[in-house]
């Protein structure tokens, strides 16, 4: 049978307050606590409940993995959440591992991203008592190198994205080795995206989309795995309830299996063997085109608050420091085009790349001072 492997993402920041040049030496906290517990809130309900038990209710494996900053919130404030996550992984879903603080560290400290993402492996032990096998690291950012950091880390399995720069070459619809001796899959995006992106647009030449017309589309698409990698709140939030995600989610594997589709965790996938070596040098990752590192170093601003973030590592206060990596920081000072730009302010709270830039740099100013000390 052909295996069709759902990997989602499960994340939210711990978005930072309107920050202003008179708040700097006031002692006001750095975090918009206020409007993340909203977002969480909102989106657990909207999302995270119903779409795990959609999953559960159509024994449908996948494999899930929850950042850091968001599972620590979930464990405080929406302990509903984390015990329908415990009840999937029971059932046979897989969780995998990632950077803790959701950083960019992977592209500036090896070091760092060791501390990142054991203990994201840490803390998923604790809450799940789960060892994570599979590693997708920050936006899907993958280069050989992170291959090599992640494999150091004892991960077999590493996720990336498929642009047409390395598609044109490797069919994403199978399993590949990488340098490091990983089994390196890469997300299809064509059909990840009529999900995520497409499936509500009633001006998309195949709306609507149902999920007999989905799963024949997977059937036919040639090779053995194909990768379906998406955010988890492209279900319910993205997608809202009204315009039919959940009931097509509901009917998906019933459709799939009449065409011999079945749908597997990455673990499970690698029972496919590896057909060819991919070495890829250039960094590539999920987040808008050319899917490389623009979505959060392509202007003046986001390379001055990053190199800003960069320069404080030595600062005693470690946490604080780590939250300020996070890399939506940087992704909401973006002047992406004008089809990037939806994705970029859906969980945006602030007005304007420019009040995100002010604003974290007037947080550094007040750090800096406080590391001095």
């Amino acid at each position: 049978m052909k295996s069709v492997v759902f990997f989602f993402e499960l994340h939210q920041p711990r978005r930072l307050r309107e920050y202003r040049s008179l708040d700097i030496g006031k002692g006001k906290g750095y975090f918009w606590d206020e409007k993340n517990n909203e977002i969480i809130n909102r989106v657990s309900d909207r999302c995270y409940i119903p779409a795990t038990q959609s999953l559960i209710d159509g024994n449908i494996k996948a494999t899930l993995s929850v950042s850091g900053v968001l599972l620590e919130n979930l464990v405080r404030m929406r302990e509903d959440v984390v015990d329908i996550l415990k009840e999937y992984f029971r059932k046979g879903g897989e969780l995998a591992a990632e950077t803790y603080y959701h950083s960019l560290c992977s592209i500036w400290s090896p070091e760092e991203f060791s501390f990142q993402v054991n203990e994201d492996v840490r803390l998923k032990k604790d809450v799940f008592n789960i060892k994570p096998k599979t590693f997708r690291n920050t936006e899907m950012i993958y280069n050989d190198n992170i291959g090599f950091m992640s494999a150091k880390e004892g991960f077999k399995n590493i996720l990336t994205e498929g642009p047409d720069r390395i598609i044109s070459k490797f069919n994403p619809n199978y399993v590949y080795r990488n340098p490091a001796s990983q089994n390196l899959f890469l997300r299809n995006y064509r059909l990840s995206d009529d999900i995520s992106f497409r499936f509500s647009n009633p001006s998309w030449n195949e709306y609507p989309l149902y999920a007999d017309k989905y799963a024949r589309w997977l059937s036919e698409s040639p090779g053995d795995v194909i990768n379906l990698f998406m955010d988890y709140e492209t279900f319910g939030e993205h997608q809202w309830k009204e315009s039919g995600i959940f009931e097509f989610l509901k009917a998906l594997p019933e459709e799939a299996r009449k065409r011999d589709v079945e749908f597997t965790t990455v673990s499970e996938a690698t029972k496919h063997s590896p057909v060819s070596e991919i070495s890829i040098q250039d960094y590539i990752s999920w987040a808008d085109y050319p899917r490389d590192l623009s979505a959060w170093l392509l202007n003046d601003m986001q390379r001055d608050a990053f190199e800003d973030m960069k320069s404080l590592s030595k600062c005693k206060d470690k946490r604080t420091w780590r939250y300020l990596q996070t890399s939506d920081h940087f992704y909401y000072m973006s002047m992406a085009g004008v089809q990037d730009q939806e994705v970029h302010t859906y969980f945006n709270p602030y007005g304007s790349p420019y009040d995100a830039y002010i604003f974290y740099k007037n947080i550094m100013e007040d750090f800096r001072e406080k590391c001095k000390s």
